[in-house]
């Protein structure tokens, strides 16, 4: 005797496509409730660095969120348990580069275009508050140079990259498009940055287009880490 199916039953594409984007948006949920936690646990242990040097401390007030970041994608990697995303890190090629430069200029450059525009919509960008970008800091204090630039391109970047650009991509890569994982990484990006920095975080969704399109395009991660602690070194203040 034959079953007869629901007329409601949903196709098995779609229902790949919802579980898919319900899992990216779950990782993006609870990366932002780590980041709540990691903040209130690790800004204690900051402020103590900051005692005995106070322009490390400083620079490290900037990452209180990345721990949390990073403590989901580790999880997700042991869940996954076959899939690690620092397989893809890399040697960027010609290409990865050019995304590299687009990532760290190319965000910063939208914004300033969009300044005029933002006053329209209640909204202002402004200048980036706090003194020296990182990069005139540290020449003026050449002791911060190596700590720093561990901190942002080998600690800090890849553990944000490593739950947005490795396990959420990851998420999306088993039902949606590439135009679809770039948009919608881009989004949920733009989306955590809103719970932390209201409204005007929702501008930081170019840049999270433009970091997943760059590792979309070249599959490695090394290319969105890079960019990413470029965009850090060279418009955000110590």
């Amino acid at each position: 005797m034959e079953t007869q199916t629901s007329g409601f039953e949903r196709p098995p594409e779609i229902r790949k496509l919802g579980a898919a984007l319900a899992g990216a948006v779950a990782l993006a949920a609870l990366g932002v409730v780590a980041a709540f936690v990691s903040a209130v646990v690790v800004d204690p242990l900051y402020a103590i660095v900051g005692t005995e040097w106070s322009d490390f401390g400083r620079l490290l007030e900037r990452y209180i969120v990345q721990p949390g970041f990073g403590l989901v994608a580790a999880g997700y990697i042991w869940w996954r348990d076959d899939y690690n995303p620092l397989d893809r890190i890399r040697t960027p090629s010609a290409e990865g580069i050019a995304w590299i430069g687009l990532g760290s200029i190319g965000y910063e450059v939208a914004v300033r275009a969009l300044n005029p525009v933002l006053p329209l919509l209640g909204l202002n960008h402004g200048a980036h508050p706090g003194g020296q970008a990182k990069w005139r800091a540290f020449l003026d204090q050449p002791e911060l140079i190596l700590p720093g630039l561990l901190v942002m391109f080998v600690i800090m970047a890849p553990m944000e990259e490593a739950l947005y650009r490795g396990a959420i991509h990851d998420t999306l890569e088993r039902a949606v498009g590439p135009f679809g994982r770039v948009l919608v990484g881009g989004l949920l990006f733009g989306g955590m940055h809103l719970v932390f920095s209201g409204l005007i975080g929702l501008l930081t969704t170019i840049l999270g287009v433009l970091l997943a399109a760059g590792y979309e395009r070249t599959e490695n991660l090394t290319v969105p880490i890079l960019a990413h602690a470029g965009y850090w070194l060279l418009w955000i203040p110590l």
